[in-house]
């Protein structure tokens, strides 16, 4: 059988990696549940020469055709794989100084044009949770102290402005795919799951998905301290706020954890 694979490192955490044993596309596709041989999305632990450290892994298999199917032009006869998609992504992302999670290491595999598996690593960054499951928790720490709920928008806001310009268009901002940790009153975050995103896109759609899921949750002056770090010293807030309105009542309804 026609195979070939590809494989992509972060440059200070090659060599680590290959020593703790992730050596070949195939290594990092072991990597995770046995028991869930077609799909796993979880920590794994891996020992390095600093000692033990924590990925997230998100790892696929695709048994024919009928399961690529739906990744024809993702990787399937043409086109990037997801995952390598997103290692690049992320790693563009923290080249520019935005916050996102890091990417250690990503792999594909082919057979006769067919993508078989794809597996991104990324660093798991502690004690943080995403952003969904901190609105959806009643009590949270984060959505009592309106000093750290308003630090957190304003920095969301700020990086928002900095990654469209760029640019580069997110295509599935919602708040499950911003990871939060508060640290002594002090928010910080990262993004993720960017695999969709590139300079192609709309930066409103963006605005206006992280917005359905904030609204209803927090407050109206919390979401508005965000637009006025993106919008910086350009002001002008109506006109975006009419765009994001606009695009936010084409898009579903939220879904809970």
């Amino acid at each position: 059988m026609r195979m070939r694979s590809s494989l992509l490192f972060d440059e200070d955490l090659e060599s680590p990696l290959r020593t703790a044993g992730v050596r070949t596309a195939a290594d990092l596709l072991a990597l995770g549940d046995a028991a869930e041989p077609r799909r796993y999305v979880g920590p794994v632990e891996l020992t390095l020469a600093d000692g033990a450290r924590r990925f997230y892994l998100k790892r696929y298999r695709y048994a024919g055709w009928r399961e690529s199917r739906g990744l024809l032009g993702r990787g399937t006869l043409w086109g990037m794989p997801p995952e390598l998609r997103e290692f690049r992504n992320l790693a563009l992302l923290r080249a520019h100084g935005i916050p996102a999670v890091r990417p250690v290491a990503a792999c594909a595999v082919w057979r006769h044009g067919r993508l078989v598996a794809h597996a991104l690593l990324t660093e798991a960054v502690e004690e943080a949770t995403d952003l969904q499951a901190r609105l959806d928790t009643p009590g949270d720490p984060l959505l009592t102290s309106a000093e750290s709920r308003r630090a957190l928008m304003r920095g969301l806001g700020a990086a928002l402005r900095r990654m469209h310009g760029l640019p580069f268009v997110h295509r599935d901002l919602r708040a499950r795919n911003v990871l939060v940790r508060r640290k002594a009153g002090v928010p910080a975050f990262w993004l993720l799951d960017c695999r969709r995103g590139g300079a192609r896109g709309e930066a409103a759609a963006d605005l206006a998905a992280l917005d359905r899921d904030l609204k209803g949750v927090l407050s109206r002056g919390d979401r508005y301290a965000a637009l006025q770090a993106y919008l910086g010293a350009a002001g002008g807030a109506k006109p975006l706020v009419t765009r994001i309105a606009a695009r936010r009542a084409t898009l579903p309804p939220p879904r809970k954890h």
